[in-house]
């Protein structure tokens, strides 16, 4: 399969990302028109096809989505909302069972991604099965499908992971499983080219918050550092300039940036902003990255001072206050100065810098914090318990 790396990025890409693409164990195209033949080198003929529409169509690459899957026998599933459901992930598993689908192919952004992963996890089960799985059940003694992913937003970096993280019951929980970590990845630049300035900040905080968390995180390897410093330079340099000026040089930087962060997150998992950000999205709406972003200055500045007596990682404080000092030096600042300088990025990128800019009562903090789920707090190198939380997230509450 055509593979993008040193002989056609070698004079776009710096060469410690190339060196990182060649360890992901994923293939990647450069264009979504050689979907078709990919299929055919595989023997599928039946994919269930899961897309945004919205993106597509924006990217004017409609008519090139159908030309290169005019020679199979496509299902078209496009019934999902922002924060996908389980009963949305339910309907696409059985969408592909019905299609007695071979192989599934999500194109759109996170949200496409995820119930195309959970489509692709569940769609050769039976109904009960199904069902059990899309609430979080077992994934046991499953037969995925194999998986496609063309990404158009840059930021979750879903399409290097082997998470899908689907809302059971109002929750939003992470279903984890390394067979749902795409096998083949299209990333073609003409999908993001047409991302909404609003959609490219989100996913853009989305991408960086993931990069930095990943270098401060209690599972952090050697392996996701690597992802996470050149992901998270090619996201400093150019996330301004991809939001505010949309050019494509800085859309394409941020395309690979954001892939490299979801392969760092992949291994280390996420921390305490993260954890933060599900309460802020689920109870008042505000955007998955935007909503990461607001806590991560304060969470850096206190990590900082994580010590014996409050460190998770057992690596020691010493250790840790060393990879918090690296994953703040990704936007060339201090852990003390990462409070401002995120107020500022988030700001010269048009987003609300605060959550009482966010439209969050201060009297709502005490509630958020209460709320936050403890075992996701597990993987930031500081403890923090429900008193620092409230804290921390006073911080966040004035710019």
């Amino acid at each position: 399969m055509p593979i993008p790396t040193s002989d056609t990025l070698a004079d776009r890409l710096p060469a410690e990302v190339l060196r990182c693409l060649d360890d992901t164990g994923q293939t990647y195209l450069d264009s979504i028109d050689r979907i078709g033949s990919v299929l055919k080198q595989m023997h599928c003929s039946r994919p269930l096809v899961v897309i945004d529409r919205r993106a597509v169509t924006a990217s004017n690459l409609s008519a090139t989505v159908e030309a290169a899957l005019a020679d199979v026998d496509c299902l078209w599933f496009d019934e999902f909302t922002p924060n996908p459901t389980s009963e949305e992930a339910l309907r696409a598993a059985n969408a592909a069972a019905e299609h007695r689908a071979d192989s599934v192919i999500a194109i759109g952004g996170g949200t496409c991604l995820d119930v195309a992963k959970m489509a692709a996890l569940a769609g050769s089960e039976n109904a009960d099965r199904q069902s059990d799985v899309c609430r979080g059940g077992s994934t046991e003694s499953l037969s995925p499908l194999p998986l496609m992913a063309a990404p158009s937003t840059s930021g979750t970096g879903s399409e290097a992971t082997q998470f899908a993280a689907i809302y059971v019951d109002g929750r939003k929980q992470s279903i984890s499983d390394k067979r749902m970590r795409p096998a083949v990845v299209i990333m073609d630049p003409r999908l993001h080219a047409a991302m909404p300035a609003s959609i490219a900040a989100c996913t853009g905080m989305d991408a960086l918050s993931q990069a930095i968390e990943s270098l401060w995180a209690v599972g952090r390897t050697e392996a996701s550092a690597r992802y996470a410093q050149a992901g998270g330079r090619l996201i400093a340099e150019s996330l301004v300039s991809s939001v505010c000026d949309a050019d494509e040089g800085s859309r394409f930087k941020m395309m690979w940036g954001a892939h490299l962060a979801g392969q760092a997150i992949n291994i280390s998992k996420t921390t305490a902003s993260h954890a933060l950000s599900y309460q802020l999205t689920q109870r008042f709406g505000i955007a998955h990255g935007h909503a990461v972003a607001l806590t991560l200055g304060p969470l850096a500045a206190a990590n900082a001072t994580t010590d014996a007596t409050n460190c998770n990682d057992p690596r020691g404080a010493e250790v840790v206050c060393g990879h918090v000092q690296q994953a703040t030096s990704v936007l060339n600042a201090t852990p003390a100065q990462m409070p401002s300088v995120m107020s500022d990025l988030l700001r010269q990128i048009g987003l609300p810098n605060s959550l009482s800019e966010a439209g969050i009562g201060e009297n709502r903090l005490a509630e958020i914090a209460a709320s936050v789920d403890p075992v996701r707090l597990g993987n930031n190198p500081r403890r923090l318990d429900t008193a620092e939380l409230h804290e921390l997230l006073r911080r966040a509450y004035t710019a």
